[in-house]
């Protein structure tokens, strides 16, 4: 998947101002990788740097990649996950962006492909329908084109939260930092990846995990943002919006059976979600954070 993902960004057509170099940050002390990047760097002639970050959990892995961005001179800083394809055009979409729109942080669409045999009542909603140059309150590091005075000691002086090694979720906590300092993310609609999901990411329970969990790491950022006072009011506040409506969308899911199989599904799928994120808060307040990072997913 990291050679696939290496080689679409490769691939990448510039405007000729615009100079490209590639930093992989390998979270594994024992890694073996350092070999097949030295080969990989012979055959492009884009800087290819390899830095290993011994340190477990994104956080960490993310926060080098900056320092070592930063130490090499860089003006802007675009993440993408060793699992994701980075579409024709990409860099260039981010390019054109910063020439129409003045903000602090760019962020594209991700286009997830299913597997065949996927229920589509589970399928993400993507974000095509968004318009060109909107203002976004959230980003994520799977696609995201940062400028360095967010990141360097003279600017906003941000870094991801280690705090969030083995949860998940230091790129939402990073990006709703950046707009409650009065940062801007802008959406750039052609800069656009593409993801293969798992297989194991397509079960209900996998999503209502990871719907938990996020709900969970929510309550963590808001307490960091608005101390817990104002977060016990929000949480309040959410959790009765989601009780409400997972509870009227149980009753009322069989009413969709007359559209379907699919649609009651759907319905039935997104009630347990507002239940899910409900515990999240709950386990959030309590302060017990699932850390799902502890294990590999994928391959």
């Amino acid at each position: 998947m990291l050679k696939s993902c290496l080689d679409s960004v490769l691939a990448q057509q510039l405007p000729e101002n615009w100079q490209l170099e590639v930093h992989i940050v390998d979270n594994a002390s024992d890694s073996t990788l350092a070999e097949d990047v030295q080969i990989w760097g012979t055959t492009t002639p884009v800087p290819l740097r390899y830095w290993i970050e011994p340190r477990r959990g994104i956080p960490y892995a993310r926060n080098t990649a900056c320092e070592q961005s930063l130490k090499h001179q860089a003006d802007w800083v675009v993440f993408i996950d060793d699992d994701e394809l980075a579409c024709k055009g990409w860099l260039n979409a981010y390019a054109k962006a910063v020439s129409q729109y003045t903000a602090d942080a760019y962020t594209g669409p991700v286009k997830y492909i299913f597997p065949s045999d996927s229920a589509d009542w589970l399928a993400n909603k993507n974000k095509y329908g968004t318009a060109d140059g909107a203002n976004q309150t959230r980003a994520a590091t799977n696609n995201v084109m940062i400028a360095k005075h967010v990141i360097s000691t003279d600017g906003m002086n941000l870094s991801f939260d280690n705090q969030m090694t083995m949860t998940g979720g230091s790129d939402s906590d990073f990006f709703k930092r950046v707009v409650a300092d009065g940062g801007k993310i802008v959406f750039v609609k052609n800069a656009l990846v593409s993801e293969e999901v798992l297989p194991n990411r397509i079960s209900i329970f996998w999503r209502l995990k990871r719907k938990h969990r996020s709900s969970s790491n929510r309550i963590y950022i808001y307490i960091k943002l608005y101390g817990f006072k104002r977060t016990i009011l929000i949480s309040l506040k959410k959790s009765v919006e989601h009780l409400l409506h997972g509870t009227i969308g149980l009753i009322c899911s069989p009413l969709f059976l007359v559209a379907g199989k699919n649609k009651f599904k759907r319905r039935f799928y997104h009630a347990l979600r507002h239940y899910a994120e409900l515990s999240g808060i709950l386990f959030g307040l309590f302060g017990r954070h699932p850390q799902p990072y502890r294990v590999t997913d994928g391959y």
